[in-house]
């Protein structure tokens, strides 16, 4: 009976405190259901870019290009249903091919040498003669994977078939910016430091919603304090705390083995002031919503997690188009601001690119502060600021 009585006892309290039992158990449904969202729902394209270097030269009394050939037999590949994944672009120049694996509008690049034709018509009497082709993209890239093996295939295949033979021709990988220089570890370590200012949520969400539950804001408010001036009080403390987190997470990286490229700290840690702010901002939507700061522990999960698994913080994420403008893909996640942030640590510390390649999402980062900002102030200003 005691046993009953307790049992009995638990689910008036579990009642008692609905909000918290419907959050645990729609949680989970919930996440499916965004994670299907946001998940890709058709089948991947892999887009390859070849650049024909090559140059024809005599074989057999006649006029012999084989890296001509190649991207012919290529396009009409990639025509047929069972290639539809694969999309062949050509282009003449290297530089401008890998311009555009820096700037994701490919996957991979396949660069034909000048010799390719010679070192073939050549064989087996070539006296060394070989040929190198060349691999080109961001090994991180499950595209550039994918995209990689199946060019090599393609090429040793059409060789084989078109002159019996074994080509005479060597493979090699160029891997794009600092992924192919970093261990496994170190790829996540951008992502890592972004989940470090992630984490303000709670300190942030608890620090403002402390004062209307302590009463003080009340006191706040006869002294004739604005909700801009509470609010930038707050957030200059939180701010601390973010640099404060990103500095530990970064020394613990590097003490771990994580290698810092040398000039890049001060572009970290302009990317964490702006996702702090972003995060400081968020938090303020958290707050509108919380009473107590045991609500915000509960409350928190639901945007920390949300924030976790689908800005790219945790595990690579993409999908969910919710429409486009020109050539760019407005995604689900687009509206997290994290998601930005990562993507700027990575163009610089993983693809080698320049800090000004990452102002449009510096841009991103900003216009949803504000947005944040903007909204969160409203709801809080409405749930615990006016006038009663």
């Amino acid at each position: 009976m005691r046993c009953y009585d307790v049992f009995i006892k638990g689910i008036k309290e579990q009642l008692r405190e609905y909000w918290i039992l419907v959050l645990t158990v729609l949680m989970a449904p919930l996440f499916i259901a965004i994670y299907f969202l946001m998940a890709e729902t058709e089948d991947p394209v892999y887009d390859v870019i070849l650049v024909n270097l090559d140059r024809p030269t005599e074989y057999s009394s006649r006029n012999f290009h084989l890296g001509d050939s190649i991207v012919t037999y290529a396009r009409m590949l990639s025509l047929e249903p069972a290639y539809g994944m694969i999309k062949i672009y050509s282009m003449e120049s290297r530089e401008e091919a890998v311009e555009s694996l820096r700037t994701r509008k490919a996957d991979v690049v396949l660069v034909l040498p000048e010799n390719l034709s010679a070192s073939v018509a050549a064989y087996p009497d070539s006296s060394g003669l070989t040929s190198r082709i060349e691999l080109i993209g961001d090994v991180t890239q499950m595209e550039y994977i994918v995209g990689a093996v199946w060019s090599e295939e393609l090429i040793n295949s059409y060789i084989k078939e078109l002159a019996g033979i074994r080509m005479p021709v060597s493979w090699y990988e160029t891997t794009l910016g600092f992924s192919g220089k970093r261990t496994y570890f170190e790829l996540y370590v951008p992502g890592l430091l972004i989940l470090s200012i992630i984490m303000i949520i709670f300190s942030a969400s608890a620090a403002i919603v402390r004062e209307p539950e302590s009463r003080t804001l009340e006191r706040l408010r006869i002294s004739r304090l604005s909700a801009l001036e509470f609010l930038t009080g707050i957030s200059l403390v939180q701010l601390i705390v973010a640099i404060l987190s990103l500095l530990l997470a970064l020394l613990t990286a590097m003490a771990l083995g994580y290698t810092l490229i040398p000039g890049t700290f001060w572009f970290i840690l302009l990317i964490t002031v702006l996702t702090a702010f972003s995060m400081i901002s968020f938090s303020l939507l958290v707050a509108a919503m919380c009473r107590s700061v045991k609500e915000v522990a509960i409350i928190g999960t639901f945007p920390l997690f949300l924030l976790m698994f689908f800005t790219g913080a945790a595990f690579p994420v993409s999908g969910g188009q919710l429409f486009a403008i020109g050539d760019y893909q407005v995604m689900l996640n687009d509206l997290l601001a994290p998601k930005f942030a990562i993507e700027a640590l990575n163009k610089v510390l993983i693809r080698g690119l320049e800090v000004k390649d990452t102002i449009p999402e510096m841009i991103a980062l900003v216009v949803l502060t504000l947005f944040y900002f903007a909204t969160g102030t409203w709801a809080f200003v409405r749930r615990h600021m006016r006038a009663r």
